[in-house]
């Protein structure tokens, strides 16, 4: 067998054979030409000797360079030497990320992040009842694909095109239409598999993905909410219609079971990130499963990080200042569930602000001081997307995320040693 596998590097169109020629040419030279430098004692011929010695090196250099060109045509046919090397060395390097929520602000942070390190795991919400989801889950029984879809296509190195596929929404078509090709393709995989967890490990691989994208439970979740005037509403979707100040929610059934691989993935972890995304329908569903708030919690040698809405979300969060974003967070959970915030300071263009007003959302009042009298570690820095949307800056935001990572290093070391 082993036999038969390497008579398989002679098979014709591999274009292997020939570097390996050439290759084992130039050895030959070079050993011929060290050979008979050695013994020839005429100056004539240890000339030649040596000119022989210097095309042997230049084959053998040649074979090497387009042996190790062809390989890599092969494992990385749209990434120079250079950057395959970058990513399996440094990145595979770079700390262990946990990042926790939904919606676009999950995978807009993931976007940045894979520039920093390949060591991510995404744990998403499965509250999702809304659009192409929420009719998939009803449909098939499944958990909802979408935000898992999302952050799959953020930490995706797959080539442009296959990114724009699973993204790709069908605008008509009966029974297909509002869905996205992502979607369909992970609620087919989930039929041919049996397992939800297995679609998404194999739509990893499709995507080449950096990291891992998982569900923070396994469990089919719904989401209920009471407002401040004692009602009630159920469903993620439903929820923010409602228009009315958000007093608590909770998730159902109440004792879901975490995902096995997010309390390990906790547990490891060098940086916990929550949001950004929708406080209530986003970030909560996840840290109302208790097990993995009480991971979270137990983590003190870990950068806890909370990062605030750059703008309020009207019907979840109107009117809602940094501080009030926070008390929320551990009004739900715990005060040990985040040491560290950031907050955006950058400028916000007034046609975006006019334009967001027009839908009732507006900039998130930074009353950080507040924070810091409960002994949360700050951060203001601009972290805004200033193009179409206002929204966080992958690139900005992780960049400020790795700053204050090794701050906080420092600070624990600091502390430890006292």
């Amino acid at each position: 067998m082993k036999v038969f596998k390497f008579l398989k590097w002679f098979y014709p169109g591999l274009k292997v054979k020939r570097w390996i020629v050439l290759l084992g040419s130039g050895v030959f030279l070079l050993a011929l030409s060290i050979a008979r430098f050695l013994l020839d004692t005429l100056l004539m011929l240890k000339v030649l000797d040596i000119l022989l010695f210097v095309l042997g090196l230049v084959l053998f250099i040649l074979g090497i360079r387009y042996l190790i060109k062809s390989f890599f045509e092969v494992i990385g046919p749209n990434k120079e030497l250079i950057d395959i090397i970058y990513e399996k060395r440094y990145l595979s390097r770079g700390p262990r990320v946990v990042t926790i929520g939904g919606g676009t602000g999950l995978s807009t942070i993931l976007e940045g992040l894979k520039e920093y390190t390949s060591n991510i795991t995404a744990i998403v919400a499965v509250a999702d009842e809304g659009g192409s989801s929420g009719r998939l889950r009803e449909e098939f029984g499944i958990l909802p694909p979408g935000d898992i879809r999302n952050c799959l296509v953020s930490l995706a190195e797959a080539p442009q095109l296959m990114r724009d596929l699973f993204q790709y929404r069908f605008e008509e078509g009966k029974g297909i239409k509002g869905h996205s090709f992502g979607n369909l393709f992970i609620t087919a995989l989930t039929e041919v598999t049996g397992s939800f967890e297995e679609a998404i490990e194999e739509s990893s691989k499709v995507l080449a993905i950096k990291g891992k994208v998982i569900p923070s439970s396994l469990d089919r979740i719904r989401l209920k909410a009471q407002y401040l005037d004692g009602s009630t509403k159920e469903g993620e979707d439903k929820i923010p219609k409602e228009e009315k100040p958000i007093k608590r929610v909770w998730i159902i059934p109440e004792d879901a079971k975490p995902n096995p691989q997010a309390i390990e993935a906790i547990k490891q972890a060098e940086i916990i990130i929550l949001g950004p995304g929708s406080l209530f329908t986003s970030i909560l569903p996840n840290l109302l499963i208790k097990e993995i708030t009480q991971a979270i919690c137990s983590r003190k040698d870990a950068l806890k990080l909370y990062i605030c809405n750059v703008m309020t979300q009207h019907g979840e969060t109107d009117g809602f200042t940094t501080y009030d974003h926070w008390e929320k967070l551990i009004f739900h959970t715990h005060p040990n569930i985040v040491n560290c915030c950031l907050v955006n300071c950058g400028r916000l263009p007034s046609h975006l602000l006019f334009r967001y007003s027009q839908e009732k959302s507006f900039p998130v009042i930074p009353d950080t001081y507040k924070l810091r009298e409960k002994g949360i570690l700050v951060f203001e820095k601009d972290v805004v997307s200033r193009e179409n949307y206002l929204r966080h800056d992958p690139y900005k935001s992780s960049r400020e995320i790795m700053a204050i990572y090794g701050e906080f290093k420092k600070r624990w070391k600091r502390l430890r040693k006292k």
